[in-house]
């Protein structure tokens, strides 16, 4: 029989723990409890404001586990343009280096292993590789956009098969490639091309959401790429010329690949939205939080940033007087990426102006993330995750996160592994 002072503290224990909970302030309810609805077979889950100030039960040490990267040392240590990476079934790495375009792969010390493809145009070469994922079987998927080219190759580093994307669905101009850890590839990019939007100006891309496979079939469309597009043709009507530019604060759309799907994400939306390979689109997460203005301090601090890079005076007086044709939005737009890991968790990134590049080119730097796991076939906040200052995630699972950094005060790159910390 259980001894009467066992069972009086398994009673006032779940009593003591409501009472600390409930102390925890007023927004501790609210910020956990969304509000669920279906619409047309698609659940979605919104959440109070409250969702952008809770704490994660988990965090990152002060420190990585593991850091590959060095400032002077051995090539294979050096990162130029580190773009893409994930972990290996024995705790090793495999890391996509844009420039020389190769994967090297490294054991769970952080111990070069071997490279895997080169630059060039050829079987197994790469132009300009983005995305990289490691399937079963520790196959290594790279996608290279340069070729539009998907490059599979065993642990060995040999190649196993390629295939060249043709407008999967129609798309011509492929904009991001999801790669699944389960093998799976989804397509999203636009139909037209900035030759067929002409000189028009100012327009924003619709991306289609197409697999790979079973069949190329889109799953349906989202906001994507917003541009300002200049075309300039000769006296015969033949494209001389095609200048794209954009800002950081016009629309732009994000996708990741999910273990069923690809979660998506806009710039000026507040939510994810998440495409299963059968069914398309089947979730929506959202927070409910009015928009931050673009205030006049913002905007004269982002000039400053700017100025400051250049030290000639016929520049900085160029730029003054591009400053004042800009145009800018009322409110900051409330998204910076979107992430998700392999224990089907979605990182919904926020935006910190002025953004940060990081060495790819391909990545921003984002600090914060507003993290939801499934449960019981829903989404539920997990809480606001800080990341070390100058990074992005690659690859995560339930134990730790695998990042890309730039020190600002050596200005290298590294590759590195965290374990979470409580949670």
């Amino acid at each position: 029989m259980m001894p009467i002072s066992a069972r009086v503290s398994r009673v006032l224990l779940p009593l003591l723990l409501l009472i600390l909970l409930a102390g925890c302030g007023e927004d501790a309810g609210p910020a956990l409890d969304p509000v669920v609805r279906d619409s047309a077979g698609v659940v979605i889950a919104e959440f109070p404001a409250g969702a952008l100030e809770w704490p994660s039960a988990f965090g990152l040490p002060g420190s990585p586990e593991v850091r590959i990267g060095v400032v002077e040392g051995a090539s294979e240590y050096q990162w130029t343009r580190p773009v893409a990476a994930a972990r290996l079934s024995d705790g090793g790495f495999a890391v996509l280096e844009q420039a020389p375009a190769e994967v090297r792969v490294f054991d769970a010390s952080g111990g070069f292993v071997r490279r895997v493809g080169a630059g060039g145009d050829g079987p197994g070469e790469f132009r300009s590789p983005v995305g990289l994922a490691v399937l079963p079987g520790d196959t290594i998927l790279v996608w290279d956009r340069g070729s539009t080219r998907l490059s599979w190759f065993g642990v060995d580093g040999t190649l196993e098969r390629e295939q060249t994307l043709r407008e999967p669905g129609g798309i011509r101009s492929l904009r991001r490639v999801a790669l699944s850890p389960g093998g799976a590839v989804v397509a999203l990019g636009a139909t037209t091309t900035e030759e067929d939007l002409g000189n028009q100006g100012r327009v924003r891309e619709l991306w289609q959401v197409v697999p790979l496979s079973p069949a190329s079939s889109t799953l349906g469309t989202v906001p994507g790429t917003e541009r300002a597009i200049q075309i300039a043709r000769s006296d015969a009507g033949e494209i001389v010329s095609v200048n794209v530019q954009g800002r950081w604060w016009w629309g732009e759309g994000f996708a990741w690949s999910s273990a069923r799907g690809v979660w998506t994400a806009d710039q000026l939306a507040l939510e994810a939205r998440h495409f299963d390979l059968d069914q398309g689109l089947d979730r929506i997460v959202r927070i409910l939080a009015p928009d931050r203005p673009f205030s006049r301090a913002l905007i004269d601090s982002l000039h400053r940033v700017e100025l400051d890079r250049v030290d000639d005076p016929q520049i900085r007086e160029l730029w003054r007087a591009d400053f004042e044709e800009r145009e800018y939005p009322e409110g900051i737009p409330p998204v910076a990426a979107v992430f998700a890991d392999t224990a089907e968790r979605v990182w919904i990134g926020l935006t910190e102006p002025p953004p940060e590049r990081l060495p790819s080119g391909e990545l921003t730097a984002v600090r914060r993330w507003v993290v939801f796991e499934e449960w019981s076939g829903a989404l539920r906040l997990l809480g606001v995750l800080t990341l070390p200052p100058r990074s992005h995630p690659l690859w995560a699972d339930a134990e730790g996160v695998l990042l890309v950094r730039s020190d600002a005060e050596l200005d290298v790159a590294y590759v590195e592994w965290y374990r979470y910390a409580g949670g």
